[in-house]
């Protein structure tokens, strides 16, 4: 984002008369002025175009209500007149990320050619490459959210993705091509992290054995033997890759400390569950349990904490959202999931319709969102 410096070293945005209008409508916003689509498309979708250069009085540019052969989309932004090159859909305030609304819209793109889309409910605007390939989430370049994001900030991604110039020009669409090939590279090279420690592992690579090395004698002020590095990467190679032997010699693994009696249920072998927050331990019964006390401990202490947790991207899963403000919300399409859920504070809820591992990884986000590190002030063991 550039800014340009104002009188006295203040920096002000680059685009200052579309940040006044997003600074208006989400001053709005948070007073529930739009009530329903109808509200959403006239007083902030129609604005924010006007203000990205679209002229909205000519219908063959902004195209209200084009029909697509499956159905219709709210605007299509033309160029040349007539023909759609971005397709609006606006949904009420809370639906931008539903994900029936999604597929809808991406397939009225996929059938008319419509090489771009963009997903609103007037607070949260999410952009989409409906052509490309992998689930809905992974077309998704963009999101832009009023309330998270500064409005010089957000006035920066509408000018590179909506406006009016750079949609003409095919800059918009090639800057976004651009971000989701680079998110997709990075998700590819992150992928192969795994498989390229294993083959340095197994080839006892040089360059790592002397990482080692160095690291072992800045621990303890002397340095190991390499034949006993090797040997350890070995050893580490036989356990991490399955059917595979060392043919090195194998180090004897040091005794452990002998278990902790008090956190073993009693009458079994089994460790009980058990969360650390903040330095507080709680005694718990299940994952669900924890995952609750949770979420209910931090919302204690900060009002706004289960809101940004029902706008982070996590909080949302495959068939339903995890955290909301009743059953529908929870689970929309699924009638008979909606009595699967525990109270929070507030008014709001969380599903308990989740794996084990789901409910860890609800118990991340939320150490996330409220900027705590999960495994250091938050630690589950179940």
């Amino acid at each position: 984002m550039t800014d340009t410096a104002a009188p006295g070293g203040a920096p002000t945005p680059s685009h200052p008369v579309l940040a006044a209008t997003l600074a208006d409508i989400t001053t709005r916003l948070r007073q529930n002025k739009f009530l329903n689509e109808q509200h959403v498309s006239q007083g902030i979708v129609l604005p924010i175009l006007a203000e990205l250069g679209w002229n909205t009085r000519d219908t063959s540019v902004v195209w209200p209500e084009f029909q697509t052969g499956e159905g219709r989309v709210d605007f299509a932004l033309c160029h040349p007149p007539s023909k759609p090159a971005v397709f609006v859909e606006v949904k009420q305030v809370g639906r931008a990320e539903d994900a029936v609304a999604v597929r809808q819209a991406l397939g009225y793109a996929f059938h008319c050619g419509a090489p771009f889309v963009v997903l609103t409910d007037g607070r949260t605007w999410n952009f989409y490459l409906p052509a490309e390939q992998g689930d809905y989430a992974d077309r998704r370049v963009c999101r832009i959210d009023l309330y998270e994001r500064s409005t010089s900030e957000a006035a920066e991604d509408f000018q590179r993705y909506l406006s009016r110039a750079n949609v003409e020009s095919g800059k918009s669409l090639e800057a976004a091509k651009t971000e989701f090939h680079n998110r997709k590279r990075r998700l590819q090279a992150r992928g192969a992290i795994p498989e390229a420690w294993r083959e340095l592992v197994k080839r006892r690579d040089g360059g790592l054995i002397e990482i080692l090395l160095r690291a072992v004698e800045s621990e303890v002020g002397f340095r190991p033997e390499a034949d006993d590095i090797s040997d350890f990467l070995g050893n580490l190679h036989a356990s991490t890759l399955p059917d595979q032997r060392s043919d090195g010699p194998s180090i004897a693994p040091r005794p452990g400390p002998a278990p902790d009696s008090s956190r073993r249920r009693r009458g079994t072998g089994r460790r009980a569950n058990r969360l650390l927050l903040l330095g507080r331990e709680y005694s718990c019964s299940s994952a669900q349990e924890a995952m609750v006390i949770v979420l209910r401990e931090l919302a204690n202490s900060d009002p706004s904490f289960l809101e940004r947790c029902a706008r982070h991207l996590g909080a949302q899963g495959r068939t339903h959202r995890y955290i909301g403000r009743t059953p529908e919300e929870l689970c929309p399409h699924r009638e008979d999931l909606r009595k699967h859920y525990k109270k929070l504070s507030g008014g709001w809820l969380v599903s308990t319709y989740v794996s084990n591992t789901g409910k860890r990884r609800i118990i991340n986000m939320a150490a996330e969102v409220a900027g705590l590190k999960f495994g250091k002030d938050i630690v589950v063991e179940f």
